[in-house]
């Protein structure tokens, strides 16, 4: 009994073996599960290099392989959004500006810059970064072309042509990367910072436009107070001679009903008044200018 349980242990531990070893003997056959994620592009390396077909996104299994298997490296190829930093000094004004650049990176998706990369760029860990691509194709041109260009240009004029100036650049560094893979997609100038003695002359500029802008702002009102004294003022002259053109319709129209006739009639009605009063004293007026009715009158005015 105890001699066939130990056959049967010895049995057993041959068919784990023999399993095991079928396993590693069968396994290479059936080739490596792989993928090519979205946003990269793939190639097959074997031992005679690389296979000349690209390969999009996908899952697949590599060929079966024993001795020698092939393996999967990768591109990125997302669009990637890079930063660059730049101190220039500007040679027109002598004075040294910071500057960045802000871009949107992309791998030319064409077969020949695709295998420009995979054969002149070394992979890590099966992939070749974007990151990777531009330390070695774009960024000594970027730095290049940028500095080149901007130096052209005199500090005010970056500060008043922001749009035109960016264009210009965005025209030079896309020419510039047409000999390499990779393509710019945005491009923008961003964080410009002036030098002090520009930006204090600025922030003057603008105080004196401020003032400037008081001062006429005072100068319109005084002026519309002054239309406003002038509009009354003719108004007030207007309504005066107004009033003067029908005083003297009046006295015309006055002088006109008034007759000799009339003014004797009016000195007849105002003496039959005075003669009403007992006390009345008709004299002469003729005789208002003799020596003698001057004396009767002040000795009159003696008594009381």
């Amino acid at each position: 009994m105890k001699l066939s349980s130990r056959y049967l242990g010895i049995a057993a531990s041959s068919c784990v073996l023999a399993a095991i070893a079928g396993f590693f003997v069968v396994a290479p056959f059936f080739g490596q599960r792989v993928e090519v994620p979205p946003a990269h592009i793939g190639k097959i390396l074997t031992k005679n290099g690389y296979a000349p077909e690209s390969i999009p996104p996908s899952r697949f299994r590599l060929d079966a392989c024993f001795w020698y298997c092939d393996r999967l490296v990768l591109i990125e190829a997302s669009d990637t959004g890079i930063k660059e930093t730049f101190k220039l000094f500007m040679p027109r004004e002598q004075l040294n500006m910071s500057f960045d650049v802000r871009f949107t990176l992309a791998v030319r998706n064409d077969a020949q810059a695709l295998d420009s990369i995979f054969d002149r760029v070394t992979s890590k860990g099966g992939v070749i970064t974007i990151s990777r691509i531009y330390d070695i194709y774009g960024q000594p041109i970027m730095r290049e072309i940028v500095r080149t260009a901007m130096a052209k240009y005199t500090i005010n004029e970056v500060a008043s042509s922001r749009e035109r100036i960016n264009a210009e650049l965005r025209d030079v560094v896309t020419k510039a990367l047409s000999s390499t893979p990779l393509s710019i997609k945005r491009f923008s100038l961003a964080d410009v910072q002036f030098p002090e003695v520009i930006t204090k002359q600025k922030e003057i500029a603008a105080q004196r436009r401020v003032e400037i802008e008081e001062q006429e702002a005072k100068k319109q009102i005084a002026l519309v107070q002054l239309q406003t004294e002038l509009e009354k003022a003719k108004l007030n002259r207007k309504v005066r001679r107004e009033r003067a053109e029908a005083a003297r319709e009046e006295n015309a129209i006055y002088a006109e009903s008034v007759s000799d006739k009339y003014l004797q009639y009016r000195r007849l009605e105002v003496l039959e008044k005075m003669a009403i009063n007992p006390n009345t004293v008709f004299v002469p007026f003729d005789a208002l200018g003799t020596v003698g009715m001057q004396q009767r009158i002040f000795a009159k005015e003696v008594r009381k």
